[in-house]
């Protein structure tokens, strides 16, 4: 193989992997794991772990796939993604979309062999990222980043189910943790990417009083996260944790409210470590304390 061979295969494969966005996949695996281990109670079984975060890996990268394939010509309008691979032209469209089909199908099957529950949940968070999301709301109000954050809370679910084959009110309280982190999070970047948005005719933000849903999101979000306390049995390392980490959520969320210059841009930044680090320490609280 010629050496311009070589490098336009791992040209080809960088461009897979932007298109699947793995950054953004991160926060459900981690969201996923905390699940896994609080039903259990400490370590879930090794192959249960592997498997539905192989599984579900690969559903979240279709569904990146799935978005920036329906969203290249909105993409294209923006700053911030017109260089991604799609709108670019790095990455032929066809070639994307028959990328995100292989994604979904293998996501499925392997979680088809952790439990039917789990696929079946996998597949609901996967059609509703795709239709009412990417394909309806997204471009006509700011109700798909309420309805898409429902997609994104259901890895919690999914990790539960893995383990425990059944559901219970814990993981509907981690949901709930993600649907309201998800739409300060997103209203922020909203915020201090106004201009993109409204190049690309998006309207991410509510009408009146944006800034103050975002505090209001925000304090709900420390709330159910300290609810888990004493649902899910947690015990002090986490209540420190999400006391501290909720406290900087809800102090920028304030800061945001001011309408200073960078504000919403810290806000965002610092929701994307919070996420993780709140379902962190929930891994952390039940393995070693």
């Amino acid at each position: 193989m010629t050496t311009l061979a070589i490098r336009t295969k791992r040209v080809a494969a960088v461009s897979y992997l932007r298109v699947a966005r793995p950054r953004t996949i991160l926060p459900h695996l981690i969201t996923a794991t905390a699940a896994m281990f609080l039903a259990a109670g400490g370590m879930p079984p090794l192959a249960t772990l592997s498997l539905t975060l192989a599984g579900g890996g690969l559903l979240a990268a279709a569904a990146n796939t799935f978005n920036s394939y329906f969203d290249r010509d909105i993409d294209r309008l923006m700053m911030r993604t017109r260089h991604r691979p799609l709108p670019s032209g790095e990455l032929a469209p066809e070639r994307a979309r028959f990328f995100g089909i292989g994604l979904g199908l293998a996501g499925i099957f392997i979680l088809g062999f952790v439990g039917w529950l789990a696929a079946l949940l996998a597949v609901i968070a996967l059609a509703c990222y795709i239709l009412p999301y990417t394909l309806w709301l997204k471009r006509r109000s700011y109700w798909g980043t309420i309805i898409g954050s429902g997609a994104g809370a259901l890895p919690p679910l999914i990790g539960w189910v893995a383990v425990a084959h059944r559901l219970e009110p814990a993981p509907f309280l981690l949901a709930a943790t993600i649907i309201f982190w998800t739409m300060p999070h997103f209203w922020a970047l909203a915020i201090f990417r106004r201009a993109d948005y409204t190049r690309a005719g998006l309207k991410m933000l509510p009408e009146k009083g944006a800034i103050w849903w975002i505090v209001v999101c925000c304090l709900l979000t420390v709330i159910i996260s300290l609810i888990l306390v004493p649902l899910a049995g947690m015990g002090n390392f986490y209540l420190t944790a999400a006391t501290v980490l909720g406290a900087g959520l809800l102090f920028l969320a304030v800061r945001t409210s001011e309408r200073k210059p960078g504000t919403a841009q810290n806000l965002y930044r610092y929701s994307i470590t919070y996420i993780a680090l709140v379902f962190a320490a929930m891994i952390i609280d039940r393995l070693l304390f």
